[in-house]
């Protein structure tokens, strides 16, 4: 039976007239690696803007970029004009490779393939929350519903019970890990669109609990925090994070050989939250979030999106590693190299990457395990 595995990296350093005959056109999973590489590109520059910005500088950062580029991409089934261009430009689209239309149909190509993934724990989807005062357009729904396997809710934002609701069907769909999708709503909200994406990991060769010992991390080279660092036996981040990219993600995956290795992970837990609103203006995405918002193929109500938020959690220990990620958009009206011991006791970067196609599903750097945000 073929293996299906999710890989965990961790690293410290044409128009035809008349009666011509036509060539059939290939399969759109032919295509399909063109839109991981427009994915994992956009996941480099969205960690590169999240690192420059100085209160995330010196902490942890772990997101799921394939959750924030699969939002953004459903968003742009319901934009138009300055604002649809603006989307498909800040998530890297090129015409000239493929169209929005055949974008739309790799996103359900590649999440048909993952929901039929065995011998892995993963889980991708997403949901649309509408106010019962707002009207959509069946289409915008039946694209939504066809191309991102998204559920529909109808439901009345003034209540308390929606954001409950919200909460309880993340955390389902989460396993638990996030719990907290949305901390409160105004009651004026037209629709919320979320992401979520869940991953549950073990090790080829899980670590012995018996080999965990308590050790140093060094943060930086003045500070050290304690940390549980796990051993397997045999059988600096500055520079690296900003010269980092796609090229060398598919580098690393095509250079992978067994090696018996000491290997030395600490044991850590984390969970992040981050407003997603000034980055993806400074990406290029700014109309959206103002009264120049255009959103006619949702609905005929004027609105702009008031709130964009990513939550995420990653948890490592001996049996494996568990991540989970969602992301929220809120709508409001217009009025608003090989080693023989390596051991990762400094700050590194970690990729879960899918080994069947390079995907990068989740993203970050670890500079303090023992800090939980």
């Amino acid at each position: 039976m073929e293996k299906n595995i999710i890989y965990l990296w961790i690293c410290a350093f044409a128009l035809v007239h008349g009666n011509q005959e036509t060539s059939p056109q290939p399969p759109i999973s032919d295509k399909l690696p063109s839109l991981i590489k427009m994915n994992n590109d956009f996941a480099f520059h969205l960690y590169k803007r999240l690192v420059a910005m100085p209160e995330y500088q010196s902490k942890n950062i772990f997101f799921s970029p394939f959750s924030v580029s699969m939002a953004l991409s459903e968003l742009s089934l319901g934009a138009g004009g300055e604002t649809k261009k603006q989307l498909l430009s800040g998530i890297g689209h090129n015409s000239s490779v493929f169209s929005t239309e055949e974008m739309h149909q790799m996103f359900h190509s590649l999440l048909e393939e993952i929901d039929q993934r065995t011998g892995v724990d993963i889980d991708v989807g997403s949901a649309l929350y509408a106010s019962d005062k707002l009207k959509l357009f069946p289409e915008f729904l039946k694209e939504l519903k066809e191309f991102y396997h998204s559920d529909g809710f109808t439901v009345d934002f003034s209540v308390k019970e929606t954001p409950d609701k919200i909460n309880t069907y993340v955390k389902e769909k989460t396993h638990g890990t996030i719990d907290q999708a949305v901390d409160d709503l105004e009651s004026d909200t037209l629709m919320l669109l979320l992401t979520y994406i869940y991953f549950k990991g073990k090790w080829d060769m899980p670590f012995n609990p018996s080999r965990t010992r308590q050790s140093r991390f060094h943060v930086d080279a003045e500070t050290t925090v304690p940390v549980k660092m796990m051993h397997q036996p045999v059988k600096t981040i500055k520079h690296l994070e900003m010269a980092i990219s796609r090229q060398h993600i598919e580098k690393w995956r095509t250079a992978v050989r067994t090696r018996k290795t000491d290997i030395f992970v600490p044991k850590l837990s984390l969970k992040t939250s981050y407003s997603l609103k000034d980055i993806l203006k400074g990406m290029g995405m700014a109309d959206m979030f103002t009264d120049k918002a255009n959103f006619t193929g949702i609905s005929e109500e004027r609105m702009l999106i008031s709130k964009a938020l990513h939550k995420a959690s990653l948890d490592i220990d001996e049996k494996g590693t568990t991540a989970a990620a969602v992301t929220t958009v809120d709508f409001r009206p217009m009025s608003y190299s090989p080693l023989n011991t390596l051991s990762f006791d400094r700050p590194f970067m970690i990729f879960i990457t899918d080994q069947k196609n390079d995907n990068i599903l989740f993203f970050g750097k670890v500079v303090n395990p023992a800090g939980k945000q």
